[in-house]
């Protein structure tokens, strides 16, 4: 009886940790990196976008011109997913500049902040570790209508990660990258997301522009 008691007692805790996806669904698209790379060889200490589908559809070219980065997202990813192919996505090139979104799908797949937060932890501490002297820049979790019903756990992981800036001078939280797709009532804006609700339009990723430009290295020929 007593130990049926404690079960029932310890259940809700060991719930709370939900399971990794199966990394392996992104093999393809890594090996696609490496052979990128294969044939033209990155230099190092340059600039990596990485994380999930929003970075994935960003199309640097046309947002940042002139910019000289990878885009090395990996749409439906959890940190964990980015976690496991580190080395391969991002450590590798010994970036100066890790320009990353993720949490999204983590959150929404029923991972608790706590959970999330602990994989960013070995995500930015595995970083550090292999270029000291790098800057991570957070885009915040976006919400988003597709998506409301996560809209405080995301809210949440959010704080988590503002946390970590406010603690590591070598991180910058962009706030407005998540306020700035809600109106006045706290609504997401239509146009700035395609018809997915989700993902963004390219009006929305004009505001990552805007937000993003004055953290970034001015390209050659820029004013």
């Amino acid at each position: 009886m007593l130990r049926t008691l404690l079960l029932l007692l310890l259940a809700p805790l060991v719930a709370m940790a939900a399971p990794d996806p199966d990394p392996a669904r992104f093999a393809k698209e890594i090996d696609a990196f490496d052979a990128a790379d294969a044939k033209n060889p990155p230099e190092k200490g340059g600039i990596v976008f990485a994380g999930s589908s929003s970075i994935r559809m960003l199309k640097i070219p046309k947002v940042f011109p002139g910019l000289d980065a990878l885009n090395r997202g990996f749409g439906g990813s959890h940190i964990s997913d980015v976690n496991h192919y580190l080395e391969r996505c991002v450590l590798r090139y010994e970036p100066s500049i890790v320009v990353f979104y993720c949490g999204c799908n983590d959150i929404w797949d029923k991972k608790s902040p706590e959970q999330v937060d602990e994989d960013f932890t070995e995500f930015r501490t595995r970083l550090f570790k292999r270029v000291p002297e790098a800057k991570l820049i957070i885009m915040p979790i976006r919400p988003c209508e597709s998506r409301e019903s996560a809209r405080d756990r995301e809210a949440d992981m959010n704080r988590r990660f503002l946390k970590a800036a406010d603690a590591d001078p070598r991180i910058t939280y962009v706030a407005g990258s998540a306020d700035r797709y809600l109106d006045k009532d706290g609504k997401p804006i239509p146009e700035l997301f395609i018809g997915d609700k989700l993902h963004m339009s390219d009006a929305g990723y004009e505001i990552w522009k805007e937000l993003l430009t004055p953290l970034l290295p001015v390209p050659a020929g820029k004013p």
